[in-house]
């Protein structure tokens, strides 16, 4: 079985899914593990990886059976998951400033890694669970957490 997983990333927790080719979500409930971020990339990174075989366990799938990781971050970053050297609440310690948070987890879990601000990430979640996959409807969401972030989906 192939399926992308979705890895939340956040200053407390890291939270996880997984999705099927057929769009069907293989942990329906809550399943977080502390992330540890203001210790900096190292630890998180590794706490990440610690969680997500947590996960896996969960849902009864293997490292092999993952095609990709979807990551998404708060706070500023570029679109290929560079953080802002300006940072964000979550990320304090100095080592994250311009931290290639994609290209990280990508050496560090050996699967490809897709990265977007959480924002946009929950945009894009709000919409598929509306309206589904190939729809082509129009949403706009705002996701309230420790900050506003949120996406527009415009649909063909």
């Amino acid at each position: 079985m192939r399926v992308v997983a979705g890895v939340d990333l956040g200053g407390n927790a890291v939270n996880y899914t997984f999705l099927t080719a057929d769009e069907k979500f293989l942990i329906e409930s809550l399943c977080e593990y502390p992330s540890k971020s203001k210790e900096g990339p190292a630890v998180c990174l590794q706490q990440i990886l610690d969680g997500l075989q947590m996960a896996m366990w969960q849902a009864g799938v293997s490292m092999d059976d993952i095609a990709v990781v979807g990551l998404d971050t708060p706070g500023p970053a570029s679109a290929d998951g560079v953080l802002s050297a300006r940072g964000s609440t979550n990320f304090v310690h100095p080592d994250w400033a311009g931290y290639d948070i994609r290209a990280g987890l990508e050496a560090k879990a050996g699967r490809p890694v897709i990265y977007l601000n959480d924002g946009n990430a929950g945009a894009l979640w709000g919409h598929f669970n509306l309206f589904g996959a190939h729809s082509n409807a129009t949403s706009i969401s705002a996701i309230i957490g420790t900050g506003l972030g949120g996406g527009v989906i415009i649909g063909q």
